[in-house]
């Protein structure tokens, strides 16, 4: 949805705010309004409890977003972005108190989650791209390159935006615990810069808490690449982390994916903790299909991994139907205390 108006002072003036000068040339905004409803149904067993949830899928959460941008002068452009999110029940918060063996519903009441994603302005030229206020870090994603089309419901962080707060049967150990994919500080208030040369981005930014990041990628039709890193001063002693993802696609379809990350939020003397994962995928048509592992080591209470297949399919633009099944699993806890999940959804896009 496209709205086009003449000189509309107050977002104007807040895109603005990131240029030094505004030019009185500056004329016309063009704003869109986007976003997403994603929902699943999943069945899950954690070894001693077991039910059907009804979730909003944390994957990518239902969410809406507004944009903005226009001419300025001199070469430049200047916008927003204000992005909103509208969860209900999110499929990460889910515990296993919250199962009802009984079927859909019951007592799974994760609450709402209404939150800001990303709230900033920018302002781009010949230099690259400035971008001020509430967004990704430069290393937010450096896992996620994946040229599968599985990624709404498999990805390198998915076993945590599924099951994170789910419990390895009676351990007391979530997944959340033992699971994570290392992907950088998130979204945080930077102050960001973003350039490109040919095939080359590179990325770095600065938030609140001297949060530190740098990124850099390659990327052509069928390879990409993604390289990161990252200072979280604010955590005390500065935990640092890296991370590295790459996805190539054949012209047959047959993809395959990879990432590695890790921080060195260890313990004196303990392994510092990384995560590892590997998809195989095959794209056919409207139809997408992976089967990935990942393995987190040196993280909790034991090496937590997961394996999954998924199948993705697209009826038509901004719509997706997917099912997958996922297994998680961690050390020093039995293996009758696996998590089994079914899940079944469809996001659709506007």
């Amino acid at each position: 949805m496209k709205i086009s108006t003449r000189r509309p002072k107050a977002l104007t003036a807040l895109a603005a705010s990131a240029v030094i000068l505004l030019p009185a040339s500056a004329s016309a905004f063009e704003f869109t309004l986007s976003g997403q409803v994603n929902r699943l149904i999943m069945n899950v067993d954690n070894g001693e409890e077991s039910g059907v949830v009804n979730a909003d899928n944390d994957v990518s959460g239902t969410r809406v977003r507004v944009k903005g941008n226009g001419d300025i002068g001199n070469d430049l452009t200047a916008g927003l972005y204000y992005e909103y999110g509208l969860q209900s029940n999110p499929s990460s918060k889910i515990t296993a108190d919250d199962l009802d063996s009984d079927g859909v519903g019951g007592n799974v009441g994760a609450g709402d989650n209404f939150s800001n994603r990303n709230a900033n302005v920018w302002v781009k030229g010949n230099f690259g791209k400035v971008t001020l206020g509430q967004g990704s870090g430069a290393a937010d994603g450096s896992t996620e390159v994946d040229k599968s089309g599985t990624t709404v419901i498999q990805y390198t962080s998915s076993s945590g935006d599924i099951l994170s707060s789910m419990d390895y049967g009676d351990s007391g150990v979530t997944v959340g615990d033992a699971r994570s994919g290392f992907d950088g500080l998130g979204r945080n208030d930077n102050l960001r810069y973003d350039a490109a040369v040919d095939n080359f981005s590179f990325a770095g930014s600065y938030g609140n808490g001297d949060k530190k990041e740098l990124a850099a990628g390659y990327k052509i039709d069928n390879f990409e690449v993604r390289v990161a890193w990252w200072d979280e001063a604010s955590s005390g002693d500065g935990d640092k982390g890296a991370a590295i993802s790459a996805s190539w696609l054949a012209d047959n379809g047959i993809n395959l994916t990879g990432a590695y990350s890790g921080t060195d939020a260890s313990d004196d003397g303990a392994d510092d903790p990384t995560n590892i994962y590997l998809k195989l995928g095959y794209k056919t048509g409207k139809s997408s299909y992976g089967i990935d592992w990942s393995e987190t080591q040196d993280l909790g209470p034991g090496d937590g991994s997961s394996v999954s297949i998924a199948w993705v399919y697209v009826p038509l633009n901004g719509v997706e139907t997917y099912a997958s099944y996922r297994i998680e699993s961690v050390d020093d806890v039995d293996d009758e205390d696996d998590i089994d999940a079914v899940i079944g959804g469809v996001r659709v896009k506007f």
